[in-house]
């Protein structure tokens, strides 16, 4: 037996159905919220408009994210848009 080993695959996470449909929901209000937080914002309007679009979603997020902070960065929800859009952007690749 010692001669002998045993080789173990990892177990992988089972992702059921409803798990992907609750990522999903849960990406949706957050993008939601992102929107309502962007409209106060000096944010060119075809960015927003990007951002509802799937397509479109992951480029216009990696836009934001660098260019957020040029006219908004005085703005009291400049914080709360910029964590929305780095979670956002940690998940989307996921769902």
């Amino acid at each position: 037996m010692d001669s002998m080993e045993m080789k173990i695959r990892p177990i992988m996470p089972a992702f059921r159905s409803f798990d992907k449909d609750e990522r999903q929901r849960n990406e949706e209000q957050r993008i939601k919220f992102l929107l309502d937080l962007l409209c106060e914002m000096d944010i060119p309007p075809s960015k927003v408009q990007f951002l509802k679009l799937k397509t479109q979603r992951r480029s216009t997020l990696e836009w934001l994210s660098v260019n957020l902070a040029v006219n908004n960065s005085h703005h009291r929800n400049y914080s709360r848009a910029k964590n929305l859009i780095s979670l956002l952007l940690k998940t989307s690749g996921k769902s």
